[in-house]
């Protein structure tokens, strides 16, 4: 008599799913067309967030350099004049506003003393056909004469006005009391490095700088 019987225990064996060869091929395959793929988005999209900053940074540095040079002119000048071009292009035919008019307008003369020289004309030079232009016009001590190009693709013609400390525009005969303010709306290629025919306003963006200098000389 057996009391207990044979327990016999058979080892199952677990199935255990897997890729083929083939498979892991082809999942290889579609994993690194699809990272190269966005590795190449990436680097387009980078490139050309690139350009974008540098076309900005591009046109902020001229019109900063622009502004820099006549800042410093305006705090060093003895006395200066918001006036006018009489002859556009011309900076000889500089007349500034007369008597209780406002000052304001597209040229600034500058005298560093109270002698007829040194002095400096800051205008905007209009006869261009395409953009506005603003130049520097400088006679020296010795009657030397030279002539710079400081900003293109200038938009508005009033880049001069004399302000009160309220932003008022005043007279060019209130010297001690008032500053002066200088504006500059320009426009530049969205895109530098390419070229476009036809005149595509989307194709250009639009920048505005402006300052307010007052004198350090006190007469």
């Amino acid at each position: 008599m057996k009391l207990f019987s044979n327990i016999r225990s058979r080892s199952r064996r677990t199935n255990i799913a897997g890729f083929t060869l083939g498979e892991m091929m082809i999942s290889v395959t579609v994993y690194l067309i699809i990272f190269i793929g966005v590795m190449v988005a990436i680097q387009i999209f980078a490139l050309r967030v690139y350009t974008l900053a540098a076309t900005k940074l591009t046109a902020t540095q001229g019109g900063r350099e622009a502004l820099n040079q006549i800042r410093e002119d305006i705090q060093q000048a003895k006395t200066l004049s918001v006036g006018n071009l009489a002859t556009p292009g011309v900076a000889t035919s500089f007349t500034n506003v007369p008597g209780t008019s406002g000052a304001q307008g597209g040229a600034l003369q500058i005298f560093q003393t109270i002698n007829p020289v040194p002095y400096t004309i800051y205008y905007l030079d209009t006869t261009e056909s395409t953009n506005y232009q603003l130049m520097a016009y400088l006679v020296s001590s010795n009657s030397v004469v030279t002539t710079n190009n400081l900003a293109g693709y200038i938009t508005n013609t009033i880049i001069f006005d004399a302000e009160d400390f309220q932003g008022n525009i005043v007279t060019n005969n209130l010297k001690n009391n008032q500053c002066y303010r200088m504006v500059l709306d320009f426009y530049q290629w969205e895109y530098p490095i390419g070229y476009i025919g036809g005149s595509d306003l989307n194709a250009y963006d639009y920048y505005q700088l402006r300052t307010r200098v007052c004198r350090r000389a006190i007469n």
